[in-house]
């Protein structure tokens, strides 16, 4: 192996390690001072510590700044940005759709309310996932793509370290009262599902603000009609017609949304 692809797969271990591990230190922090809830110190060492990682490397680890994806890059790129604003708030409209048709969703709130969450929900959003994406889309995917390694596995390696980080805190962002046992399996598959989403919206527009924009509608759009009560998933439903990552049909729809992401790079790639 190359000095240079050693030096990144080196980096890359270093910044897959503090990813891991910093959510848990995190947890001790917040277990340490009394308090466990959402917005503790813990969070924001689990939510910083990746980025200012992907800083020091950058910086004094010798990676440089070269694939950082800092530039918009509008031009030419209209579609991947069109597709990362529209696809979560169409995915869980159809989901949604499909729940209320068939009796398992029912939405007691109005949908007036539901904007007004939505909108509150859009800046607090955006700003959480430009400090998530510039660290997984910033660094790791780069990282990792670098080596020369296929990038669909790379996505895949992506998803699972990135799904896994979430883990110390998976208890605050979740109802349910499945076990964990079997539902964070489910969640893992649609974290590598959304990782492609993501990397290859980074691929083709070698910028990472389509995924910052896709995670942040995303979340703006997905996690109120949950956590808010506008919608109430019947428990034995719940499985199949979550609008969020863990349910069947979100994975199913992202995983195919990816993979046609995927070829439509790939078949751009070789008429290029």
């Amino acid at each position: 192996m190359k000095a240079r692809e050693s030096k990144a797969l080196r980096n890359a271990v270093i910044f897959s390690i503090v990813a891991l591990s910093c959510g848990w230190i995190g947890r001790l922090v917040d277990m340490l001072v009394g308090r466990d809830e959402n917005g503790s110190l813990g969070q924001l060492i689990w939510l910083v510590s990746p980025l200012l990682c992907m800083v020091v490397l950058r910086v004094w680890a010798g990676d440089g700044w070269q694939d950082f994806g800092l530039k918009p890059r509008f031009k030419g790129n209209g579609f991947p940005y069109l597709f990362s604003i529209l696809f979560f708030p169409l995915l869980a409209t159809v989901i949604v759709g499909i729940g209320l048709g068939s009796g398992w969703v029912d939405a007691p709130s109005s949908s007036s309310s539901y904007l007004a969450a939505f909108g509150m929900a859009l800046l607090p959003s955006l700003i959480k996932n430009i400090f998530e994406e510039f660290a997984w889309r910033g660094y790791l995917a780069p990282r990792l793509f670098s080596l020369g390694y296929n990038r669909f596995l790379v996505h895949i390696a992506v998803g699972v370290i990135w799904g896994a980080w979430h883990f110390p805190y998976l208890f605050l962002f979740v109802d349910t009262t499945e076990s964990m046992i079997t539902y964070i399996p489910r969640m893992m598959l649609g974290v590598i599902a959304m990782a492609v989403l993501y990397g290859e919206l980074l691929l083709m527009t070698r910028s990472v603000w389509p995924a910052v924009l896709m995670h942040a509608a995303g979340n703006a759009f997905i996690d109120p009609l949950i956590l808010k009560k506008f919608i109430l998933v019947h428990e034995e439903f719940a499985v199949i017609a979550m609008p969020s990552p863990e349910g069947i049909l979100a994975i199913a729809l992202t995983g195919i949304s990816g993979i046609w992401l995927y070829k439509r790079r790939r078949n751009a790639e070789s008429r290029s």
